[in-house]
């Protein structure tokens, strides 16, 4: 018998962007979609919202075998990217962002956003844009390392000043630490954590930290996705010796 050949992590992407292509190309997809979105406390997008967002910019990785930003294995994986491709897209996410924002803070407004530089800026961006007229918020931006998916604690867009209040803003959260980390930006600088925003929730009550946070101050997630992730030593795709890719070599479809 001849030995197996372990493919390159060129040819595996490769191999996982012709599936994935063929299966947004089918009828399957809407069906494995909706299975993604759970039920959310409050209101938020639509479930019919969600799935168009999700399909018609085919941001979401099925059967896949993916290492994230924090290190954990997932094999449902979510690119935010994919969807910031599209202002139509962005401008849905952030219109009901702002009508969470002027329903929330009607009567004590924040001072403004704080988002990364990432593609997390377009949300930022727009929702100020929608607000401007109902509730003006300047937006602050922190530095994002795009090939380490980590962000600074610098600002390099606008200021923060004393007993101004700020809502933190990311893309998409698992363990809350990133959107906490804007939070600490505000408060070290004298100012207040008003609230914080996040288009996707998918950390799948795994960590205890999330549930903290919600408790603490206002949270706004978009949709709350069941995708599951572990450390490498539980994950079962190691354990089947599935090719493991990283999340920063994922194209979008």
């Amino acid at each position: 018998m001849m030995p197996s050949i372990d493919k390159s992590p060129e040819a595996a992407t490769l191999e996982l962007v012709e599936r994935q292509r063929t299966l947004y190309e089918g009828s399957e997809i809407d069906v494995r979609l909706e299975h993604l979105i759970r039920d959310t406390p409050h209101p938020t997008l639509s479930s019919w919202d969600i799935q168009r967002l999700l399909h018609d910019s085919r941001a979401v990785y099925f059967d896949s075998h993916v290492e994230v930003v924090s290190g954990h294995h997932t094999n449902v994986y979510l690119r935010f990217e994919s969807i910031a491709r599209f202002p139509d897209l962005v401008t849905i996410i952030a219109s009901n962002m702002a009508e969470w924002i002027l329903q929330t803070f009607r009567h004590h407004p924040p001072t403004g956003i704080i988002a990364t530089s990432s593609d997390a800026r377009f949300l930022a961006e727009r929702t100020s844009d929608i607000l401007a007229a109902r509730m003006p918020m300047r937006v602050v931006l922190t530095p994002f390392n795009h090939e380490t998916g980590k962000i600074g604690t610098d600002i390099i867009h606008g200021t923060v000043e004393t007993g101004e209040r700020f809502l933190s803003l990311n893309d998409v959260t698992t363990r809350g630490l990133c959107v906490s980390k804007l939070g600490k930006v505000v408060t070290d600088r004298g100012g207040q954590l008003a609230g914080m925003m996040v288009f996707a929730r998918r950390d799948s009550g795994q960590f205890p930290l999330m549930e903290e946070l919600t408790a603490r101050v206002p949270f706004y997630f978009s949709v709350d996705l069941d995708m599951p992730q572990w450390d490498a030593s539980d994950c079962h795709s190691c354990k089947e010796h599935k090719p493991l890719l990283s999340w920063r070599d994922l194209p979008a479809l």
